[in-house]
């Protein structure tokens, strides 16, 4: 059943950021998405459609039409969501996504400090971004506080300190949500910013956690240094499933959220893919070996309906596969000849083969 429907309305930016995917790209356009091709998905998207979400990998305020289209889209009577990375959300602006019925703006930060968010050709907007921060908080409660606020942070080793940051950031902007994720590295430098090398390296089994023993913990007071340290300790250990008071802590490994919980992506030109991760054709990293990504895509919407792309014989095979992940661990074994893109994998799955995916190993998140 789709739930919700991520629209990318351009790959284009007005940032130009040291790690943006966009970076490793090949053979990809840089487009708008047509405000009919809009029309079109929206009008044959089924009705289990809860949630509509603009984002992708360009900046969504950079469209000229994107006040449109959030007003097309919540004229559907979906939740209205869109990410930003807070550099265009002037005074206008706010009033415009407010008035055209979004229901939960999300912005981009970089540094809960400094909020340097610093783009390729080394300009720091972190004063521009917390200021808007604060314009949209006096706007959306001049209009009765119906729109929520999310932040989403990129953690990585220079900046995961700040994590305890976090809930005086909250108080001090009015946060509703934040989503925390990895880095994914675009480059073999920013290999170095990853915060979970032996995560990926140890096998846990396909998303359930069944090889490894269970460990019950009660709650502790993590403010007593004795406790905080023997939970540091403990979880540096990756060779048991962790169990606090009945809640596992495990990441479920082996599990595609945009599959499992009924997602899909509308590219800008107008192409119909399954996950963030098979959006666009790129390269990534892991342990010193480049990986080629090719994205998938199931129809396009110039040629078919969101409804008949969701329930073509292609796309329900496709995702039949994930009931039990099955694919190769391919981030386990080595990294043989074939991780070097998804084409294939060693069990017989062809393009594309999504046992190395970083979202399915939990480690990257989207809100």
């Amino acid at each position: 059943m789709l739930r919700k429907l991520y629209i990318e309305p351009t790959t284009k930016c007005n940032l130009n950021c040291k790690m943006c995917f966009r970076h490793t790209w090949f053979d990809e356009p840089i487009c708008d998405l047509g405000l009919e091709d809009l029309r079109k998905a929206l009008d044959t998207m089924p009705r289990t459609v809860e949630t509509i979400f603009f984002g992708g990998m360009g900046e969504p305020l950079f469209h000229r039409d994107i006040l449109q289209m959030v007003r097309l889209a919540a004229e559907t009577g979906a939740e209205v969501e869109l990410l930003t990375n807070g550099t265009l959300l002037s005074e206008e602006m706010i009033r415009g996504l407010i008035e055209a019925g979004l229901c939960k703006l999300w912005v981009s930060i970089d540094d809960l400090q400094t909020d340097s968010s610093i783009d390729g050709s080394g300009h720091d907007h972190s004063g521009q971004v917390l200021s808007n921060i604060r314009r949209f908080n006096r706007i959306r409660q001049q209009h009765g506080g119906g729109i929520a606020l999310g932040i989403t942070f990129v953690a990585m080793r220079s900046n995961v300190h700040q994590l305890g940051l976090l809930p005086f950031f909250i108080a001090q902007h009015l946060v509703d949500e934040v989503n925390v994720s990895n880095i994914s590295p675009t480059d073999e430098a920013s290999q170095k910013e990853m915060l979970y090398t032996g995560l990926v390296n140890m096998y846990t089994g396909p998303g359930k956690g069944s090889v490894l023993p269970t460990v019950h913990l009660p709650f502790f007071d993590m403010n007593l240094p004795e406790a905080a340290d023997g939970i540091r300790a403990l979880m540096s250990k990756q060779n048991f499933h962790l169990m606090f008071n009945g809640q596992s802590v495990i990441r479920r490994a082996g599990y595609c959220k945009f599959v499992r919980e009924g997602m899909t992506f509308l590219r800008s030109d107008g192409k119909v893919c399954p996950c963030m991760a098979l959006l666009h054709n790129g390269y990534t990293w892991m342990n010193d070996v480049r990986r080629k990504i090719t994205h998938c895509a199931f129809g396009n919407i110039r040629e078919m309906g969101i409804g008949e792309i969701w329930n073509s014989d292609s796309y329900r095979t496709f995702r039949r596969k994930f009931d039990d992940f099955d694919f190769a661990s391919c981030l386990y074994c080595g990294h043989c000849e074939l991780f070097a893109e998804n084409k294939e994998d060693c069990i017989g799955n062809t393009h594309p083969a999504c046992g190395g995916c970083l979202w399915a190993e939990g480690v990257l998140s989207c809100p």
